[in-house]
């Protein structure tokens, strides 16, 4: 493939003239930002302790890439008692009108941006953390840098302790696919905080093929990349993660669309990184594994097959465009009147899913209207998934989550199959 990337634009003057003020850092601290004033001193002071706790003598330095925040956002970050950049990067209008799924407008260039100047400070690791997230510990920075400061890691992706039914978005749909099509069980592949070596970092850098526009494309691209391409991949417990903020959007749709519509993306822009996989692997990990907690929780299904239902009624003649018929036929054959006895198995649950992946990459709906009508079939999985597990324990929980990687694993034929 050739190179459709844009070069880096060159840095400002001030940019220059922080970067030769300061001597090369062992470890970079990466905090993309937009108007996180009243969370970023807490988030440092974390920092600063886990680095001082753990990693006594390095040299570290923190960079702060805005997207324009109005709240003094950077100021703080430069008064926080560390070495500090200050960067700042351009975000699309477009998405600085909307509300942006991880809080930071344009946070594929301020990730490109954040991995030259982590260069550029000859880091060893750069560990990027999520300026809204206030969970942030000191032994979040141990577990992160830990494997990469020792040289086993070149990536270390995070895995959260949540609720069964939290996150099922991630749990049904995004981690079975992206463990199909990369062949590692990743937990949280779009965890929104990592940490980096610096071998993979110039590897990503020089990369002849990187994700050019789009939203969220960047971590799924490296992630891949680096699995692809040889490079040890890691994940890291790292306990609950609490967000506070005011930037990121809580509408089921439109988290559904961007989280699925950026890895529809990596998969079209560069299939030479998942075509040829088959199987998957679990990662090696720091911290102690937690399964889901399974403390009582009110769900409504009811709603859920509610809004399933309202989709075969409303959405019928996108889907008969998007699903296969035999995919279609199994969709109408569903029993949604009964909650005891309702189930979508796992493999046609995977089909689904490949479809809508074929019908994105093939355009035959709008893509913005193609994934939001995956939001009614998605909740009649997630419905299905409620009512088998509610009796269950966190680990009989896990079992069933398997089952739907292992179902998706099972399917992949079917997707390459359709592909080229």
């Amino acid at each position: 493939m050739t190179d459709t990337t844009p070069a880096l634009a060159p840095p400002p003057p001030e940019l220059d003239r922080q970067l030769a003020a300061l001597a090369p850092c062992e470890i970079v601290v990466g905090l993309p930002t937009y108007n996180n004033a009243a969370t970023v001193p807490a988030i440092v002071a974390a920092v600063r302790a886990g680095l001082a706790a753990h990693f006594t003598g390095a040299s570290a330095a923190l960079v702060n890439v805005d997207a324009g925040s109005t709240d003094r956002t950077p100021e703080l970050l430069a008064e926080a008692g560390m070495p500090c950049v200050l960067a700042r990067h351009e975000a699309p209008s477009v998405e600085r009108a909307a509300v942006p799924f991880h809080g930071v407008p344009g946070r594929d260039a301020a990730l490109r941006s954040l991995f030259d100047v982590a260069r550029r400070l000859q880091a060893r690791v750069l560990v990027l953390l999520e300026a809204d997230v206030t969970s942030v510990t000191e032994e979040w920075i141990e577990r992160l840098v830990r494997a990469v400061w020792e040289a086993k890691a070149d990536l270390v992706t995070p895995a959260y302790v949540r609720h069964r039914y939290e996150g099922t978005i991630t749990n049904l749909l995004l981690a079975p696919l992206v463990r199909t099509l990369f062949g590692r069980r990743l937990r949280q592949p779009f965890g929104g905080t990592f940490a980096v070596s610096a071998r993979l970092l110039s590897h990503a850098l020089g990369h002849p093929v990187r994700p050019t526009t789009g939203r969220d494309l960047m971590d799924l691209w490296l992630t891949g990349t680096a699995i692809a391409e040889g490079f040890a991949v890691w994940e890291a417990w790292l306990g609950p993660r609490h967000v506070e903020s005011r930037t990121r959007t809580t509408d089921l749709p439109t988290m559904l669309a961007q989280a699925l519509g950026a890895v529809f993306a990596v998969m079209e822009q560069d299939d030479e990184l998942w075509l040829g996989v088959a199987g998957s692997e679990p990662v090696s990990a720091v911290g102690d594994h937690a399964p889901p907690s399974a403390t009582p929780a009110t769900v409504s299904v009811d709603r859920m097959l509610g809004a399933f239902r309202r989709g075969l009624r409303d959405l019928i003649e996108i889907w008969e465009l998007v699903l296969a018929p035999e995919t279609l036929d199994g969709v109408l054959d569903l029993d949604a009147r009964d909650v005891l006895a309702y189930r979508f198995p796992d493999r046609l649950w995977a089909r689904v899913v490949f479809d809508f992946a074929l019908g994105h990459r093939y355009g035959v709906v709008h893509r913005e209207h193609l994934l939001r009508s995956l939001v009614p079939l998605y909740l009649g999985r997630t419905a299905a998934f409620v009512a088998a597990t509610q009796a269950s324990d966190g680990a009989e929980t896990e079992a069933v989550l398997e089952r739907v990687g292992a179902a998706f694993e099972a399917e992949k034929l079917y997707l390459t199959e359709r592909w080229r």
